[in-house]
This record gives C-alpha cells, sequence and structure tokens, in this order.
C-alpha cells in the first residue's frame, strides 16, 4: 500500500513532464515555420554578400579568424539587433562561469537579424569553406545552436573547457564580437579568449566583426575576467557535419542547458 502511494506523485510527475514536452514540440514546428519567415525577411534586409572573402586561413589546428567578414551596414544591424534587448539569464558556478545569456529559442522573439544571419547561405558557406567540409546548423531546439553571450559585469567570464559534442557529426564553434570595449576609455575590453595548443595559452584577437571558428570539443579554451565598466557581447554559434544526436546525448544536452537557460530546456 505505502509503494503504491508513492507511486503516485511519479506518475503525476511522469504525465506533467510528457505533456510539457508535447506542448514544447508544438511550439518548435510552429517557430520552425517562422524561423523559414524571418530567414528570408530580414536576410534581405542584411543583403549579405554572395562571394566569400578571397583568402581564407587554413583550419590544420582546428581554429580559424576571419576579420571583417561582413559589409559594415549587415556588422551594424546585428550589433543594433543585441542592444535591443538587454535582459539576460545569468548564470553563475563558482571558479567556473559568471555572465549572461539569450537562448537561440528567444532570438527568434527579440533579434530576428540574428537568426536570419545564422541561417544564412552566407555563413554556412563561409565556415564550410573555413573547416574544409559541408557544415549545417543545429536544431532549433538546442538552445546554444545561436545564442547571445553577454559579459556584463565586473568578473564575468568562463573557466578553461572544451564545447561537448552532443552530436553524430564534427561539431564547430562560431563566434562573431559585436561588442568588445571599454565604456569609458578607449580600448578594448580586459576580457579575452584564451586557447592551449601545443602547452601554450594563446589569447585570440576579438575586435567586433572578426569570425572565430574553431571545433570546441578539440579545442581547450577560456574567457578571462571582464573588468570594470566593460562591456563584450558575443554572438555564439555551432555548426555540425551531422547535426543528429541519439536520445541519451539528447539528453545529455538538456540537462547542460538547464546551467545557462534554466528549467524550461528539460523540455526542449
Amino acid at each position: 500500500m505505502f509503494q503504491e502511494i508513492l507511486l503516485i506523485p511519479a506518475a503525476v510527475g511522469a504525465f506533467a513532464f510528457t505533456g510539457l514536452k508535447l506542448r514544447k514540440q508544438r511550439q518548435y514546428r510552429q517557430l520552425q515555420s517562422r524561423q523559414r519567415d524571418l530567414a528570408t525577411r530580414y536576410g534581405a534586409l542584411l543583403n549579405l554578400p554572395g562571394p566569400l572573402p578571397a583568402a581564407l586561413p587554413g583550419f590544420q589546428r582546428r581554429i580559424a579568424t576571419v576579420s571583417e567578414p561582413l559589409p559594415p551596414p549587415a556588422f551594424e544591424l546585428l550589433r543594433d539587433a543585441a542592444f535591443r534587448y538587454r535582459r539576460t539569464e545569468r548564470s553563475y558556478f563558482p571558479a567556473h562561469k559568471q555572465g549572461g545569456t539569450v537562448a537561440y529559442e528567444d532570438l527568434h522573439f527579440i533579434a530576428p537579424e540574428i537568426v536570419a544571419f545564422y541561417q544564412s547561405d552566407y555563413l554556412r558557406r563561409l565556415c564550410s569553406a573555413l573547416i574544409g567540409e559541408p557544415v549545417l546548423p543545429t536544431p532549433i531546439n538546442d538552445q546554444s545552436s545561436c545564442s547571445l553571450l553577454c559579459y556584463e559585469r565586473p568578473r564575468d567570464h568562463i573557466g578553461w573547457h572544451y564545447d561537448y559534442n552532443f552530436y553524430k557529426g564534427r561539431h564547430f564553434t562560431v563566434l562573431l564580437p559585436l561588442v568588445n570595449r571599454h565604456l569609458r576609455e578607449d580600448r578594448p575590453s580586459s576580457a579575452q579568449l584564451v586557447i592551449r595548443l601545443d602547452r601554450q595559452d594563446i589569447a585570440v584577437s576579438t575586435p567586433p566583426n572578426t569570425l572565430i571558428v574553431f571545433e570546441g570539443a578539440k579545442v581547450f579554451h577560456k574567457v578571462t575576467r571582464l573588468g570594470e565598466d566593460e562591456l563584450r557581447i558575443i554572438l555564439s554559434m555551432t555548426f555540425c557535419t551531422r547535426p543528429q544526436a541519439s536520445p541519451l546525448k539528447g539528453a545529455v544536452r538538456r540537462f547542460k542547458d538547464m546551467a545557462y537557460f534554466g528549467v524550461r530546456a528539460l523540455w526542449t
């Protein structure tokens, strides 16, 4: 009898979770339709170039940077879209991470220009050319597929880590700094992207309108602490050669996303 009583809350919880999951799946189907419309409408506003940059760096060390990949008007549209909504989801893990994020799902409503850029043929072709094999955006229900990373308070940072690959193919992190400056002085912020290659720590230059592409599961990296009166906003995107995930890895990805986007990530 006692065991049967204990089973009741578990059954209710499972039923509620399933209901929330099914509702979220319906929302994502609707969002997918909205995404196609946004890519067309705002892609035209961005007016991205057709040809890729003439000279591209190699990817032998699993990282490459491209200076000024976007025409100034397109870059300014993305930067202004990031400033439009400054409420972020803050996360703090002692000795590892402190900062704010804006999830992919939210960007569809508050910064559609950013979604259109992530879904653009130009960005996909550029990343594929840098990496040396075709890549695709990761799924719409992955909150980290396209997000804003906002270092906005003193000591915001993220410690040494790899970007875990939840997908069957190779997985790449693509960064586009939108803002990186001291608010009172004419200089970049103190926060730096640092990678470890051949047992050496190397600072990667991240001025605005620089594309940084790296294989996060293979490249050990961190971002150093932000100083007083500084702001750093990074558009973070992910691409994959095969963006399909097993049920187990999908579950692990959702639990990871909880740390950045809250409990709602469980139903993605």
